[in-house]
């Protein structure tokens, strides 16, 4: 893909985001075309904004008519960025512009740039907002792989909660797949206690416990989980909480719920 000539008001304008005060974040948005001074990689001010995480200089540049889901070459929407960033004030204007959560980018949704960085504030957002939770990156992980590899146990849990499917198989290979390749006992057990599959096949035709080393905690919760018949009490688990479509423990707080029910719902009591 041709790289588009770079603006050459882009880099002054760029610096006057990173360090620029309010009257000449106001004085730019004034004096300069701002939807043609774009870099490179078609990349607007508003990107660049949202990447540093400048909300004032967000907040004008969305006033002053530039659009938050235009793409650059790759589809990637001022979103991404907000996301990478993890700015959930910059999120939150862009939502209120009417930003598109589930932009086409290339390299992944605002959602993964969220998870890939850790950013858990940003992610609630982004699900509460309606990002889809299950959608692929160009490898074909989804935001739960990512979490999973990266043993980010918070990000795993809202985005199973979020209704993210523990099964989803990413180049024939699941989630737990990936936490029994790195004998991760807490991540696994996080996984099966949201309804993962105990014994699914990857592309090399092998099973999670396949990964495990034997005489480890995980292999023998595996091998348990393997050869036992789900409880009604865990299938009514898994529905019930489907049922009320809750995407995360606040909105199940909202139901004023008894504790002990809520920590079961929420998985606290795995």
């Amino acid at each position: 893909m041709c790289a588009l000539p770079c603006n050459p008001l882009m880099l002054p304008s760029v610096r006057i985001l990173e360090t620029g005060t309010n009257q000449e974040l106001r004085n730019l948005v004034k004096e300069v075309d701002l939807v043609r001074v774009r870099d490179a990689d078609n990349n607007t001010l508003l990107h660049h904004a949202c990447l540093l995480g400048n909300v004032e200089a967000v907040r004008l540049l969305l006033d002053a008519g530039l659009h938050p889901n235009v793409g650059n070459v790759d589809g990637h929407t001022a979103l991404c960025d907000a996301a990478l960033n993890g700015s959930t004030e910059v999120i939150s204007l862009l939502l209120n512009h009417g930003v598109d959560v589930n932009p086409s980018s290339y390299w992944g949704s605002p959602l993964m740039y969220a998870t890939k960085n850790g950013h858990i504030d940003a992610m609630r957002l982004l699900i509460k907002a309606g990002a889809a939770v299950n959608a692929p990156d160009r490898s074909g992980f989804c935001p739960l792989h990512i979490a999973v590899r990266k043993k980010f146990y918070a990000g795993v849990q809202l985005l199973l909660m979020g209704d993210a499917d523990p099964n989803c198989p990413a180049r024939l290979t699941t989630p737990l797949h990936l936490a029994a390749e790195m004998n991760d006992l807490h991540g696994a057990s996080l996984l099966l206690a949201h309804g993962a599959y105990p014994n699914p096949i990857d592309k090399f035709n092998r099973t999670p416990l396949d990964y495990v080393p034997r005489d480890t905690d995980l292999y023998r919760l595996l091998n348990t989980r393997t050869s036992q018949v789900p409880s009604l009490q865990f299938l009514v688990r898994l529905a019930f909480r489907k049922t009320i479509q809750a995407a995360g423990p606040d909105q199940l707080s909202k139901l004023r719920l008894p504790s002990l029910l809520y920590d079961y719902l929420t998985f606290n009591r795995l």
